[in-house]
């Protein structure tokens, strides 16, 4: 007995949903890494005076010293890779459920989330969504369509401070109020991730808003 597909609005928010579970995934992941190396700061832990003899070194060791060093540098580099991954997922959540809507709102029936991959892993954002999806049309009536625009403002802004974080290090000189302005915006920048994850939450909510009329008129032909 073969089994009836899946309508398109179905496997659609399945696919969206997919993007959002992979972003809480590598967010959670990532959020863990970070409280692992901030237990592991030299400034927070008592180190041990104790020493061992090394043969053919000129002083002791210290064997707790270079044991939370160590672990300190493992965590830390796992915490850059997590925050790779995180912050790749969270675009791709936030691009990929943009994409969707304005695909529904269309009048279109995409059967899943469409993403582009570069060689370099970096993800390829359509040029409509380029930096930053647009305000989206025709969700005036959306109870929650205010806040889904003040977060796309909050990307934006995140994305405006990498670029001018970004400009501002480009220069061949910085005064100090210059080098303040840089550091400032990168301190902004990093929450682009969040900014985004945050905007694709609300994003998969407006899509379901989106597909109320078809699956509508699925159930009442």
């Amino acid at each position: 007995m073969s089994r009836k597909p899946m309508p398109w609005f179905e496997t659609l928010t399945d696919s969206v949903f997919a993007l959002g579970t992979a972003a809480r995934e590598t967010r959670t992941a990532h959020q863990a890494a970070k409280a692992s190396t901030a237990h592991y700061d030299l400034d927070r832990i008592r180190l041990l005076d104790g020493e061992v003899t090394v043969p053919g070194r000129f002083s002791a060791s210290r064997p707790h010293d270079q044991a939370v060093m160590r672990i300190g540098d493992a965590l830390r580099d796992c915490e850059g890779r997590l925050e790779v991954l995180y912050d790749r997922a969270a675009l791709s959540y936030a691009y990929g459920s943009a994409w969707t809507i304005l695909r529904v709102l269309e009048g279109q029936e995409p059967p899943r989330a469409e993403l582009g991959w570069a060689e370099d892993g970096s993800l390829k954002i359509p040029a409509e969504l380029t930096p930053v999806p647009p305000k989206v049309a025709g969700l005036e009536r959306w109870c929650d369509n205010a806040r889904f625009e003040q977060a796309r403002k909050r990307w934006e802004a995140c994305d405006y401070a990498a670029e001018y974080a970004s400009a501002l290090s480009d220069e061949d000189y910085l005064s100090d109020h210059g080098a303040g302005e840089m550091h400032k915006a990168y301190a902004e920048a990093r929450g682009m991730a969040d900014a985004a994850y945050d905007y694709g939450v609300l994003a998969e909510t407006a899509l379901h808003y989106a597909l109320l009329g078809p699956r509508s008129r699925h159930t009442n032909p």
